[in-house]
């Protein structure tokens, strides 16, 4: 039996804000770029009856998402960008009930993710120059 139970924020994480000028001919921009954890929890097993063992597992996975916003002289352009991938892991039992200890996990895997947030943003640069080519040309 497998049932995704969807996304979840994991909160202990820290804050990772990483700012960039962007220089263009139609003017700069000013992006920061933000992070935060998605963890999908699955649950997999069967809970047993009586005397019967239980297989109930919840296996998670943290996805790193930062969200670009980009201040220009037309207007904030936004976008978020995806690493997937970055922590999984499993635990015994309910995914519900494992909700807390999968989040300390989950922060204790990605304590440092300051450079995968900065690589993302170093990737976001020519895509921010083209969206920025398209605002100069009016075709957006």
């Amino acid at each position: 039996m497998i049932v995704m139970l969807g996304l979840l924020l994991a909160a202990p994480l820290s804050e990772i804000v990483h700012s960039v000028r962007i220089e263009h001919p139609t003017g700069p921009a000013h992006a920061e770029y933000r992070m935060r954890v998605d963890v999908r929890h699955q649950q997999l097993g069967v809970a047993a009856p009586g005397s019967h063992a239980a297989t109930l597992r919840c296996r998670w996975r943290a996805d790193l998402v930062v969200d670009r916003q980009a201040r220009h002289a037309t207007g904030t352009l936004r976008r978020a960008l995806r690493q997937d991938g970055v922590a999984a892991g499993s635990r015994p039992g309910w995914c519900t009930a494992s909700r807390a200890v999968i989040a300390k996990d989950v922060a204790r895997a990605t304590t440092d993710m300051r450079g995968a947030v900065a690589a993302l943003a170093g990737r976001d640069a020519e895509l921010l120059r083209a969206e920025l080519d398209q605002i100069g040309t009016g075709t957006r």
